[in-house]
């Protein structure tokens, strides 16, 4: 790089970086995240001060009250339900009939009334009373503990009582393509995958945000004639390669802010609220991964945009045919749902390997474990190796249209000037 393009790729950085709204844009991100953690703190707070306290701070466990009459007997001619009365957060309170029972019902003082008639060991019959659309009662798992405890106590042990009331759990062990177990923490990572979707858009942003500004700069240029004062002292490619290296830098700055506000967001939320998964810090890897598409992602869309900018004739036109570099970019958002349930499914693989929505696709499917290193790995060559490729043909536009001023040159003749340059 000679030190001209150093020189524009300073003064490039050095105008982004002043405009007021670069700075609010670049501060926002962190603004709505502190925010966001001062109200969820506030409504967390309000929410905690509400339930009632079960000593050293914390929330009493929430107790169900229910009572039973037994009729039952066993061979013995005594009351099967003697004991037992503890399960699951569940009280069985004893009643001597039906009618003490159902005044308690009426007072509050139960949610629920069980009622075990003469023949329960022959036929199993319980009956529940309960208040009119109450719904009150004890769980399946706590009256099948209060059951069973008090049927086979004398007869198993305590461990035989536990696995007649769980006979078994099931522990799954997933195989990978190649036969082998698939570790723990192999596959989804939620944490990982909520930094990766949210650097993913943040990326797309940023580097949209970049490019537009090259492209704004490149149509104000030309429209206000200061193109032809820089070319009397700077090549063309000296030119297009400074404000590429220059508005990447602001780019990256603005990237590199978000992503610490995204990090320390996620970190503070899982220590003010409890989450289903584990929030920690991004691993190094999906750091690298997150920063190679931003570099990448950002050289091919500013130099399509930096193209743009110079074969059209006023920012106006250059912004409305910029549309369809946008689109195809966030389009991995209209197959979000499919991205995040198949992300080694055909879809996201071929999106994974088309340049312009390469960049949000390889960071959701990095992030959701749905490709590995290698996969990136052959992502990024292929958005690099169309990334060189359009460096190089946008240079050649840069050296033939740059001075075109009044009409965008034809379609036919943009195609000859990018074959033979």
């Amino acid at each position: 790089m000679s030190s001209k393009t150093w020189l524009v790729a300073r003064h490039e950085f050095a105008v982004t970086v002043g405009r007021l709204g670069f700075r609010i844009f670049a501060a926002a991100v962190p603004v709505l995240a502190l925010l966001a953690l001062i109200g969820i703190g506030v409504f967390d707070a309000v929410r905690g001060g509400d339930e009632p306290s079960g000593g050293a701070g914390e929330p009493a466990a929430e107790v169900t009250r229910v009572g039973y009459v037994d009729f039952s007997a066993g061979e013995d001619g005594q009351p099967l339900f003697t004991s037992f009365h503890e399960q699951d957060g569940v009280v069985f309170t004893p009643y001597a009939d039906e009618t003490a029972g159902s005044a308690a019902l009426q007072a509050e003082e139960i949610d629920a009334l069980y009622v075990f008639p003469r023949d329960f060991l022959e036929t199993g019959s319980v009956v529940r009373v309960r208040m009119e659309d109450s719904g009150g009662g004890a769980g399946d798992d706590a009256l099948r503990r209060f059951v069973l405890g008090n049927l086979v106590a004398e007869e198993v042990s305590e461990r035989q009582l536990e696995r007649l009331v769980t006979p078994y759990t099931v522990a799954t062990v997933e195989l990978s393509a190649s036969g082998a177990p698939v570790e723990e923490g192999d596959g989804f990572d939620g944490g990982e995958f909520l930094f990766s979707f949210g650097a993913g858009m943040l990326l797309i942003v940023s580097v949209l945000t970049a490019a537009g500004y090259l492209l704004q700069g490149l149509s104000e240029e030309k429209e206000n004639r200061i193109m032809e004062v820089l070319l009397s002292s700077l090549k063309p490619e000296q030119l297009m390669f400074g404000k590429l290296l220059g508005l990447g830098a602001a780019g990256l700055l603005q990237m590199a802010v978000w992503t610490a506000a995204l990090v320390a967001f996620l970190l503070a939320l899982g220590r003010i609220v409890d989450l289903p998964v584990e929030l920690s810090a991004p691993s190094v890897e999906t750091l690298g991964v997150a920063l190679a598409y931003f570099l990448l992602g950002y050289a091919l869309m500013g130099t399509v945009q930096a193209a743009l900018g110079v074969v059209t004739t006023n920012q106006k036109e250059a912004n409305n045919i910029a549309v369809f570099v946008v689109l195809p970019a966030v389009s991995p958002m209209w197959f979000l749902a499919v991205l995040i349930e198949h992300p080694d499914g055909v879809l996201a693989r071929a999106l994974s390997y088309v340049p312009f929505t390469a960049p949000l696709t390889g960071l959701i499917r990095f992030g959701t474990g749905g490709a590995g290193l290698g996969e990136v790995a052959l992502s990024l060559g292929v958005l690099a190796a169309f990334t060189a490729l359009g460096v190089l043909l946008t240079a050649r536009l840069f050296r033939a249209y740059l001075l075109v001023y009044g009409q965008r040159p034809g379609v036919r003749h943009i195609l000859r000037t990018l074959w033979s340059g």
